[in-house]
């Protein structure tokens, strides 16, 4: 294993930790409060989508750009992979109108476990691999997005009233 690859691994088990401690934050804070007296976090709301809105114009600019690899596109790609790992652990503070975590936070999920993958992959040189969990990813939060604003859905109904 040459020096590059045993970098990359290091900064991925980093972003993995931190991932992990945030988690485990999220669940101890959770903790403190009942579940049947939990009511959204206001905070939660708008850090969600401060994270968001920027992150789908943000993945659609790196998805369909011609040139990939560059230093824009890598740069770019950090953001769009800060903003999707603080959107996915965020959205465990949205809950569901019931008060509870629905299907949509499988996208979450999927995005923690995916991210470290697709950079992995990238730094690896299996660009075939990386555009493929990237595609998924991004695609996810299309479909997270559309299954959470959809009228009568939790973010619809925290938003619009």
């Amino acid at each position: 294993m040459t020096a590059a690859p045993a970098n990359s691994l290091r900064r991925i088990g980093l972003m993995a930790l931190l991932v992990l401690g945030a988690i485990i934050l999220a669940i101890l804070a959770r903790s403190v409060t009942g579940p049947s007296d939990y009511r959204t976090p206001a905070w939660a709301i708008w850090v969600h989508l401060a994270t968001v809105v920027p992150a789908l114009p943000l993945g659609a600019w790196l998805l369909w750009r011609p040139r990939k690899g560059d230093s824009a596109h890598r740069i770019g790609g950090r953001i769009w992979v800060l903003l999707m790992i603080v959107t996915a652990i965020d959205s465990f503070w949205i809950r569901t109108i019931t008060g509870g975590i629905g299907p949509i936070h499988i996208f979450s999920v999927v995005t923690i476990v995916q991210l470290p993958r697709a950079i992995w992959f990238a730094k690896t040189g299996q660009i075939e691999r990386h555009q493929r969990i990237m595609r998924g990813v991004f695609f996810g939060l299309i479909a997270a997005g559309f299954f959470a604003m959809a009228p009568g859905r939790t973010l619809w109904a925290l938003l619009f009233g």
